[in-house]
């Protein structure tokens, strides 16, 4: 392959994995170990002669020579339509997106950013038991206990707008991992860092011996003035990936780093930043993880990460903004959903905004087992106030799909 056509691929308007290269024919041809190897040595030489569309973090490494993302028109293009997605709703309404659903978010947020979280690594919760455990003084069962640390991490973050620094993140993370570390997993009295090896789905976190230094760049990076107006909004996002990589605890990385996400979102008051990505992240960990692992892949190539950052940010404005249009449209006819129901509508949506489902896939999208009679009964309710279509399969089995008259805001990935 000549130069121009890896150039193509590396700047075009798709952003082609490992696996899309190697193995699944999406291209419609194949690359050897060997021109896969080229590839990525390509890419290594643009950086080095400092290609003017690579932009190389000032953030440590210790398994490769940069963290950078590709500024080529996949990344462009996905951050123009989020940001113009969001201007352009910002100007038609005079508030943002998440001003305007202001109720939902006050009540909320700390419940979705608790469920969220907790859900990535499989904790179960609802909103009520959430409720529940707060108003508890007395906490036994470590799932609980865990939904009690995060509320006082989310406490610790509205209340006190603590600064980015190490001895804040180590509060948080002390916060977080309150009461839930068996012995050989807590940091030693008056440690920052873990002081072991760790690794993490076939991924090795940083030598303990390079982690401070490692942090201390994330600290310096975030705290630069400069920085922030350069990388905006995806700023917390470089940060959440980052903590991710160097894995500086030997457990509650990943909550850590989601939580950091979140931290810096709220003390920078990034008014464009997508406060949802915990749902969303709950809503489909399999892509969470792939572009985790897409980036490590590929000697810490954020353009995965954050194409799924912004892919998923794009996709969940426009599920909001079909469910305030919902809502207008109800409320002339005098009908309104409870917010379990909305609840339920948004996950259809998410999910499943074109083809038809059955009701075991809408347990799929909601996470839940509730009776057969009891999922009919919703699903039913939802076609009388015309938010789905009802139809009968081959297999004499009730399917339904989202009436797209409800859909003015239509995904294009």
């Amino acid at each position: 392959m000549e130069k121009k056509d890896y150039l193509k691929l590396i700047f075009g308007t798709e952003y082609y994995t490992i696996d899309d290269f190697r193995y699944n024919q999406k291209l419609g041809f194949l690359f050897s170990k060997d021109e896969m190897a080229q590839f990525l040595k390509e890419k290594d030489d643009l950086i080095e002669t400092k290609n003017e569309r690579f932009e190389v973090l000032p953030l440590k490494t210790f398994n490769s020579k940069y963290c950078f993302y590709v500024k080529g028109k996949y990344l462009l293009n996905n951050y123009i339509q989020y940001l113009t997605t969001f201007v352009e709703d910002l100007k038609l309404n005079q508030k943002t997106l998440f001003e305007r659903n202001a109720d939902d978010i006050i009540m909320s947020r700390a419940f979705s950013e608790i469920e969220g979280t907790l859900n990535v690594e499989n904790v179960p919760t609802t909103h009520k038991k959430v409720k529940d455990i707060y108003q508890k003084k007395t906490l036994t069962d470590k799932n609980d206990i865990i939904v009690k640390n995060m509320i006082d991490a989310m406490k610790f973050i509205v209340k006190e707008k603590p600064s980015f620094d190490k001895e804040n993140l180590l509060k948080l993370y002390n916060i977080l991992s309150f009461n839930c570390l068996d012995d050989e997993d807590k940091l030693k009295e008056g440690a920052y860092y873990r002081d072991d090896y760790v690794s993490i789905g076939g991924f090795e976190g940083a030598p303990d011996s390079v982690i401070e230094e490692c942090m201390d760049s994330l600290f310096a990076f975030v705290n630069n003035p400069e920085n922030l107006k350069k990388y905006e909004a995806l700023l917390p996002h470089i940060s959440h990936y980052y903590i991710l990589y160097i894995h500086p605890y030997f457990d509650y990385n990943g909550r850590t780093a989601r939580m950091v996400s979140f931290w810096l979102n709220y003390i920078f008051d990034i008014n464009d930043a997508p406060l949802f990505m915990s749902e969303a992240i709950n809503d489909n960990k399999k892509e969470y993880y792939r572009a985790i692992t897409n980036t490590r892949n590929t000697y810490n190539d954020l353009t995965y990460f954050l194409g799924y950052i912004l892919e998923t940010a794009i996709k969940y404005s426009l599920v909001y903004k079909n469910l305030e249009e919902v809502k207008e449209k109800l409320s002339k006819t005098g009908d309104t959903l409870t917010s379990t129901e909305w609840g339920y509508l948004k996950k259809i949506i998410i999910h499943n905004s074109t083809g038809y489902f059955t009701y075991k896939d809408f347990f799929e999208y909601i996470h839940s087992t509730m009776t057969k009679q009891g999922g009919l009964k919703i699903l039913n309710a939802f076609v009388e106030y015309n938010l789905l279509i009802k139809d009968i399969n081959k297999k004499k089995e009730a399917i339904y799909k989202v009436n797209p008259e409800i859909l003015t805001y239509k995904f294009q990935k």
